[in-house]
């Protein structure tokens, strides 16, 4: 008797799982699997983090070029028209002085007057070039530093991209991607604001350079004018 209870009960439970199951369940059931390789979000987030930092990136590493070539070229142009300047001196000088001092100058005078120019020539050049060179490292050292900050940022790019290769877009917005990115950004901002301290920099560097220039030239000037004044009283006395 109590069997045949148990049995009833047990098909009435059976029945009413059933029922329910039947509800919860639509007929002809599908499941669908989405296969695209990225909706709009997935694309606005590879757009927002990983392509605009790249092309920051590029951008300021353009930009701290074109400053260290900008501020070279015009330091470079200005040093190359004062030393051909300089190779001129002994020709100008002797061309713009009576020519009959020298004509009747003896020949160690005719000597001594040619070698100081020549000297003048000489210690223009160098004081010039030396003068050229130091500007020259002065304009390499902040590239230097440019380069290093943009190396650590390029560094960091590199790993978001390794994992984001291996991980997909998903992996964006990981802790560990996310600090990358960070830091990238702040080695950017750094050279940005770098670049900006170096134009002044560069700026009052051409000032100094023009200054350094104009005062070897009045000085190279004053002592040819003193070499021909010598030579002028080198022929009287002789």
């Amino acid at each position: 008797m109590y069997a045949s209870i148990s049995l009833a009960r047990f098909f009435a439970f059976a029945a009413l799982v059933g029922s329910v199951y039947a509800r919860v369940q639509p007929n002809n059931a599908e499941i669908y699997v989405d296969v695209a390789p990225h909706s709009e979000e997935q694309e606005e987030i590879e757009k927002r983090y990983t392509k605009e930092l790249v092309e920051e990136f590029n951008s300021v590493s353009a930009d701290a070029l074109l400053l260290f070539t900008e501020y070279t070229a015009k330091a470079g142009a200005e040093l190359k028209t004062f030393l051909r300047n300089m190779s001129l001196l002994t020709a100008d000088t002797i061309g713009s002085m009576d020519p009959r001092v020298l004509d009747n100058a003896p020949a160690s005078c005719r000597v001594k007057f040619e070698s100081q120019l020549k000297k003048i020539e000489y210690d223009a050049h160098r004081a010039a070039s030396f003068n050229g060179e130091n500007h020259h490292k002065f304009l390499l050292g902040h590239m230097i530093v440019f380069r290093m900050h943009l190396n650590k940022s390029e560094e960091y790019i590199k790993k978001c991209d390794r994992i984001i290769k291996d991980c997909g877009i998903p992996c964006e917005t990981t802790p560990r991607i996310t600090k990358w990115r960070r830091l990238a950004l702040e080695e950017i901002n750094r050279v940005r604001d770098d670049i900006e301290h170096s134009r002044r920099s560069y700026r009052d560097l051409l000032l100094h350079a023009h200054r350094r220039l104009n005062h070897l030239r009045k000085h190279a000037k004053t002592r040819a004018s003193a070499a021909v004044q010598e030579l002028t009283e080198c022929v009287q006395a002789g």
